[in-house]
């Protein structure tokens, strides 16, 4: 991160050795790169559950990926980071039965009441189905290609941004506090050469698995640079 930011707690910075090797012969044709998975994962089984917020090898697809580009990782922010939202929807959803408590409510005529407990319940689902979507299509994606970051921020409007792994220069992954630790949740600040300075992956899970991943695929991509094979 840039030196002029506050210190954050727990930090641990996770960088990738320059180490590689180069056996390829002058001459010799160059072979196209197989899509391969990075070992941290590679033993895992694909998560099927479509509301995870960790999920290895899933089989989706995206607006932008390419025909051959493989997902490795598809993240959301840590379902416990829902609590807040779901508690005040749960108090939402109680309030009506309250309403004949208070003296002014009951001086209105019944299908007035009626009406007013259906917008209420409107209100209520509404304020659910919003904060939902946000959560769900608010996703990080890493490909065996680049980190794509999309930020959903209506069903009318969305930002995306990616960036090519070899232009990742640093990986660094925060916890800190009893709730991130007793879940395993943290924030992931990748910072780049691309177009976009810096990409951060909020509240996801396992932030330590994610950066090793990372790293698995900048020393990747290193190799190949080096030893001059293509994709």
């Amino acid at each position: 991160m840039m030196d002029n930011q506050a210190p954050r707690p727990d930090r641990q910075d996770v960088r990738p050795s320059k180490q590689g090797t180069s056996g390829q012969e002058p001459g010799v044709l160059q072979q196209v790169h197989p899509l391969l998975t990075p070992e941290s994962v590679a033993n895992e089984k694909p998560t099927g559950n479509p509301f995870s917020a960790y999920m290895v090898r899933p089989k989706i697809r995206f607006e932008t990926q390419d025909r051959e580009e493989k997902v490795i990782l598809l993240m959301r922010r840590h379902v416990v980071t829902n609590l807040r939202w779901i508690l005040i929807a749960a108090f939402l959803s109680v309030i009506p039965a309250f309403f004949e408590f208070f003296p002014l409510f009951g001086l209105f005529p019944a299908r007035f009441q009626i009406i007013f407990a259906a917008m209420w319940y409107l209100f209520t689902t509404a304020y659910i189905f919003e904060h939902f979507l946000s959560w769900y299509y608010n996703v990080y994606i890493i490909t065996d290609e680049r980190i794509v970051d999309v930020d959903f921020y209506s069903i009318l409007y969305k930002k995306v941004s990616d960036t090519k792994i070899d232009n990742i220069q640093d990986v660094t992954f925060v916890t800190g506090g009893a709730l991130r630790t007793l879940f395993d949740y943290g924030t992931i600040y990748i910072q780049t050469a691309g177009e976009m300075r810096e990409f951060d992956f909020e509240e996801v899970p396992h932030p330590d698995r994610v950066a090793k991943v990372l790293n698995e695929l900048i020393l990747e991509e290193e190799q190949e640079r080096l030893e001059g094979r293509v994709r």
